[in-house]
């Protein structure tokens, strides 16, 4: 499964204190863990926000999630539970919804996937995509989940891209 996101460190807690990103919505994330890894029971999302009406909506879209929470960086209990969840000996990986390199995810995106794509396409619209055609997908993040976005003339369309994946 892919996984583009960086890994959370401690050190990015200052940070959002400082840029005011002091809303963290957290939720469950499939790609980030590994059969392999010892003592990781979990893997988790972490997705910062600088204002508290877009970290509950975030939240409520997520709501069914075991580990959605918004994580309130200015409570004392909640940045020590967050500093829990990092120690080295915790049950979880923490990931954060930030991609260092947007570049690289779409050059692996477009060398890896791009069969993928045209079986989605084919399978999923009506486009008739020729063979020498080049598709062109445009990558986001919406509440933690990796979206492409794919247009063709004036079609759009709006993937979470591990529907891609398993095309």
């Amino acid at each position: 499964m892919f996984q583009p996101f960086e890994l959370f460190q401690p050190l990015f807690i200052k940070r959002l204190i400082k840029l005011n990103k002091i809303y963290i919505v957290s939720q469950s994330y499939k790609a980030g863990i590994s059969d392999f890894e010892e003592g990781k029971n979990a893997s988790i999302l972490l997705t910062d926000y600088d204002d508290i009406g877009l970290a509950n909506i975030h939240k409520a879209a997520v709501k069914t999630d075991k580990y959605a929470a918004v994580i309130h960086l200015n409570n004392p209990a909640h940045l020590q539970k967050l500093k829990d969840m990092l120690e080295p000996d915790a049950e979880y990986k923490i990931y954060w919804s930030v991609v260092k390199d947007m570049a690289d995810i779409k050059k692996t995106i477009d060398v890896k996937y791009t069969d993928n794509i045209r079986r989605y396409i084919i399978k999923n619209t009506n486009w008739r995509i020729a063979g020498n055609e080049i598709i062109r997908p445009q990558l986001s993040v919406i509440f933690g989940e990796l979206f492409v976005f794919l247009k063709r003339g004036a079609q759009e369309l709006r993937v979470k891209f591990e529907e891609i994946e398993k095309s």
